[in-house]
């Protein structure tokens, strides 16, 4: 299954090509509650009382998201993101828009490396090996394929994407550029060479590769690229702390909805944002998500039957994606069982109650 646009500015949801939903409301306004002041209150005094999943049983966490979201002023966790298109990575603070190192892992045509002095490090390693890696005279080898790049021009033209960041530390990095040298087609060299020369490759070679991509990406779409180091992240550089995949439907569906995803004092985790890719993508990123936890640099050994992992889909209250497609919950309940994770991770659904006048 591919959903790739899930708006239209028609009022129109896709799937591919075709209609995904053909009717939608009309132009929406919010509904402010009467108790305006008393909500705000209310709803941040919740936020701060939020445990832990792994402090409380499953099913006493699956309540609190859901009354949670049924706050009437929920829709306020969600306004005035910043527009920055930043890494899934948890350790991320702000309201920003997230993918995996902020698109570096999206499709590509062909798979090779820039002639930038980047490289030189790589393609010396590779040499050692006895491999000779190509350089590509065209710096815009980095981008994805045309339809990713259709799709982040059409969010920048609504004011949705705004800015493209690289971050230090990116796990994402170092994974594009293990695939590009598994998918170069002029190289055939094997995965333990692979992982031969990802082992010898110095950090500052993977974080200058993160910047060249946000780099190239922000040139591509004429908006800003920023770079976030550490420092200015809510995780140690080597563990990941994430509890959760928050996989956010609200964002980019309507130009009326263009709303991030505010972690707020939400548990800590990875956050995806379908709309900025489409949902081959997306599985493939909730896989990646999950190797980390169970791997070394993640706390996997905490996961079980009775603290289990959690991926929480937050459902669009208008269009309702999750509800009219069990096959996107039945595709991650497969890569869940793929990786012989079991009942160490659970799925669970909420819906933001979000008041609309419709007209």
């Amino acid at each position: 299954m591919s959903i790739f646009r899930l708006w239209s500015s028609g009022g129109r949801i896709y799937k591919g090509s075709e209609p995904f939903q053909s009717d939608s409301p009309p132009r929406q306004s919010y509904i402010a509650p009467l108790a305006f002041d008393q909500d705000v209150a209310a709803l941040q005094d919740f936020r701060n009382h939020i445990p832990s999943p792994r402090l409380v049983t499953p099913d006493t966490f699956k309540r609190i998201l859901n009354d949670l979201f049924a706050h009437p002023l929920i829709l306020h966790a969600f306004l005035d993101n910043d527009g920055e298109v930043v890494c899934m990575d948890g350790g991320i603070v702000g309201n920003h828009l997230h993918m995996a190192g902020s698109g570096i892992l999206l499709p590509r045509n062909t798979y090779e490396i820039p002639c930038d002095p980047t490289y030189q490090i790589i393609q010396r390693l590779c040499f050692q090996e006895g491999y000779k890696l190509p350089l590509s005279d065209d710096i815009d080898i980095l981008l994805p394929e045309n339809k990713f790049i259709d799709n982040l021009q059409s969010l920048r033209d609504r004011g949705i994407v705004r800015s493209i960041s690289s971050h230090q530390n990116c796990g994402a990095a170092k994974e594009d550029i293990k695939r590009i040298l598994l998918n170069t087609e002029t190289v055939d060299m094997p995965a333990d060479i692979v992982e031969k020369i990802l082992i010898r490759l110095p950090q500052r070679v993977i974080e200058e590769h993160a910047k060249l991509f946000s780099k190239t990406l922000s040139i591509k779409l004429n908006v800003p690229d920023h770079h976030i180091h550490d420092e200015q992240m809510e995780r140690l550089s080597n563990i990941h702390k994430e509890k959760i995949v928050y996989i956010d439907l609200i964002g980019g569906t309507d130009p009326d909805l263009a709303f991030g995803f505010r972690k707020m004092e939400l548990p800590n985790g990875f956050i995806l944002h379908p709309f900025l890719s489409n949902w081959e993508n997306i599985y493939n990123r909730i896989e990646i998500t999950m190797s980390i936890v169970f791997s070394a640099h993640g706390r996997g050994a905490h996961f079980d039957k009775e603290n289990p992992f959690f991926i929480v889909l937050i459902d669009h209250p208008v269009y309702q994606i999750i509800e009219k497609n069990s096959e996107i919950a039945q595709e991650i309940q497969n890569l869940i069982n793929k990786l012989d994770l079991g009942d160490r991770v659970l799925i669970h659904k909420v819906t933001p109650n979000i008041r609309f006048d419709s007209s």
